[in-house]
């Protein structure tokens, strides 16, 4: 066959699949056999008439035969576009800095580290620089939200529904070891408004009804002393023995005589999710705080859990709020509330339990009243 109606064969049959739309693909494999192809006809037929059956131009023959003769099949692998200098990038000590800062706070996102501690990058760029350096973890699919709640929760008052529940601080592998060793409470006891999303916390030794009632007791009293109204408020609560004492109990349990005798309104939780407030919570304080923090003794603990308290309630801003931190939200819903309602000292129930327990026996021994004392 001449050279000519060699040509002109080509020219009728052309290649099933064009060579450009090969090469826009994402199949590594066929832009690998369809450069293997075009070298080897180029090899036979010569570049000229390569060129013309796959429709390309000749230097793009010649690029891909070069290659071939000098690296074989290797180099019809595509070669890297990555730039090899990159002017903006971010320097080193900047890189080192961030990632000591995520080491710190492994389970903070980049857009939060970003925002709360001001760092000289885009939460992009962040990303970048904590995947190349091992440090993200691929997290959990969320379900799907059903229902966004949050033009409801705006129709309450502050302060007039509430959620309350306890966590077990025995499964925090960080916090163990120091709990064992310095004696720290393995129970937290947690109060949060809806509204505001103020969290008011307690600790103790143990889960009991008596802790939970005392920790009620502070509560409203605290309350009281900022003129907060709690008359026809609710507060959630689940069907823990803490709450409600003995499942096939005649009466009300302590706790809830407690909040009766506010004028509150308890609520047995049906399902988890109507505690979900709280339960958000109990998640954002275990890597934030018990993950984070080392202590002396009990009183560090207790005088960092309360910095931690204060900080969240007045500083630290709330995505699903806006981006508001409870203080700028009561100072919009609830002016005439003080401010103040929201610096209550995370509490020693242990120690206050002691105390009531203290004051009552004193009393029976002095001929007094029965009441509970626990503004004393």
């Amino acid at each position: 066959m001449s050279q000519t109606q060699f040509a002109i064969d080509q020219r009728i049959r052309k290649p099933a699949i064009g060579y450009f739309s090969v090469i826009r693909g994402k199949d590594a494999k066929l832009k690998y056999e369809t450069r293997h192809s075009l070298v080897q006809m180029a090899l036979r037929t010569g570049i000229k008439a390569t060129a013309g059956f796959y429709a390309v131009s000749r230097n793009t023959v010649r690029k891909w035969l070069r290659r071939y003769q000098e690296f074989r099949i290797a180099g019809l692998e595509e070669l890297s576009r990555a730039p090899k200098l990159i002017p903006h990038r971010t320097d080193a000590a900047t890189e080192a800095m961030v990632i000591k800062v995520k080491k710190r706070l492994r389970r903070f996102g980049s857009r939060r580290l970003k925002r709360d501690f001001d760092l000289p990058c885009s939460h992009s760029t962040l990303d970048r620089i904590y995947r190349a350096a091992n440090l993200l973890k691929r997290r959990k699919r969320k379900r799907g939200r059903r229902n966004d709640l949050r033009a409801e929760k705006a129709r309450f008052r502050a302060f007039e529904r509430t959620c309350n529940d306890t966590k077990h601080l025995t499964d925090i592998a960080e916090y163990w070891t120091q709990a064992r060793l310095l004696g720290l409470p393995w129970f937290q006891y947690s109060h949060r408004d809806v509204r505001t999303g103020t969290m008011l916390l307690g600790f103790a030794n143990d889960l009991s009804l008596s802790h939970a009632t005392v920790f009620a007791e502070l509560v409203v009293e605290w309350y009281r002393r900022h003129q907060v109204n709690l008359r026809g408020s609710t507060w959630n609560h689940d069907g823990g023995s803490e709450f409600i004492g003995a499942w096939n109990a005649k009466e009300k349990s302590s706790y809830q005589k407690a909040l009766a005798a506010a004028g509150i309104e308890g609520f047995q939780i049906p399902k988890t999710t109507y505690n979900a407030e709280v339960e958000t919570i109990h998640n954002t304080i275990e890597f934030e705080f018990f993950e984070v923090e080392r202590f002396r003794n009990r009183a560090d603990f207790f005088r960092k859990a309360s910095s931690y308290q204060w900080w969240y309630n007045c500083v630290r801003k709330n995505c699903y709020r806006q981006d508001q931190s409870p203080r700028e939200i009561l100072a919009a819903v609830a002016p005439e509330i003080s401010p103040g309602v929201l610096l209550l000292p995370a509490i020693d129930l242990d120690l206050a339990l002691e105390q009531k327990v203290s004051y009552l026996m004193r009393c029976r021994r002095e001929g007094g009243h029965d009441v509970p004392g626990p503004a004393q």
